[in-house]
């Protein structure tokens, strides 16, 4: 006997489908590494083209909850690599796929997933490690727990595949962003650079920045576009500075001897 499907429902279940498809990542999706380190296969770009944003992507780890390292990572030590993707319009959502590896395209390091209601998954494509995201996020910030490889590993390379989407359920009228994001291996520990920082610094979940310096001090705090978002004078001791944003920002502390510090710190 033959069963014949339903044109309705033939095109019910192809639409179904192509949102899987979209809001999941391609590893988990089609056991693909399309991550554009070397041996990956094509990256998104081949099939999410033709909308009308402006996207930019970033990417940074950070240390001891606050500590951001734009260039470097600590041998040994657990970091959180932050993924960060803004776009001009009005996107439904965003995407990302990525891993980290050395230059012969081996795992660098290892992932872990410490937050199972987030929007990121980790999944493994041919033995190499995968992070992306689980459903079409509303945000572009992702974060995924990496920790480091011993010392004498050399630099870790970070490749990110992205996408900004208009959501409508198929590849047409997103944005394809890519980028590689080289991480030398410093010879500084956490406990050296905390250590060696003439100033106390953290940023609390409560949108607070915690300082602490043993002379008067004038701080300033802009963004990474450079929004001046708090300017003040403090003297010695502890004080506390209430932002009203989340991200990655720019602390530039002046002590009252004329001595400079600037620190990027990571405010969730």
């Amino acid at each position: 006997m033959t069963i014949r499907t339903p044109l309705s429902l033939t095109f019910l279940l192809a639409i179904t489908v192509a949102l899987l498809s979209n809001s999941n990542g391609v590893a988990h999706q089609q056991n693909k590494d399309r991550t554009g380190a070397p041996g990956s296969d094509n990256t998104c770009q081949q099939c999410h083209s033709g909308g009308s944003f402006s996207p930019a992507l970033n990417a940074f780890m950070v240390v001891e909850g606050d500590m951001a390292l734009s260039d470097t990572y600590m041998p040994g030590a657990t970091h959180t690599l932050v993924v960060s993707l803004s776009s001009t319009g009005d996107p439904a959502g965003f995407g990302v796929h990525g891993t980290a590896v050395f230059a012969n395209g081996s795992n660098a390091g290892m992932f872990n997933d410490q937050d199972a209601n987030d929007c990121i998954w980790l999944d493994e494509v041919n033995g190499r490690h995968i992070f992306e995201q689980n459903d079409l996020c509303s945000s572009g910030t992702f974060e995924v727990e990496w920790v480091a490889p011993p010392a004498g590993s050399g630099a870790v390379t970070v490749y990110v595949a992205s996408v900004v989407a208009n959501g409508n359920g198929v590849a047409s009228g997103d944005v394809f962003e890519g980028a590689s994001f080289t991480f030398d291996e410093t010879v500084t520990g956490v406990a050296e650079a905390s250590a060696s920082t003439p100033f106390g610094m953290h940023a609390s979940e409560q949108g607070q920045l915690q300082l602490s310096c043993a002379e008067g001090h004038h701080t300033s705090v802009l963004s990474l576009d450079g929004r001046l978002l708090f300017e003040g004078d403090f003297a010695a001791g502890q004080h506390a500075i209430i932002l009203s944003h989340s991200g990655l920002v720019v602390v530039h502390v002046r002590t009252a001897n004329g001595t400079v510090h600037t620190r990027k710190v990571w405010c969730p």
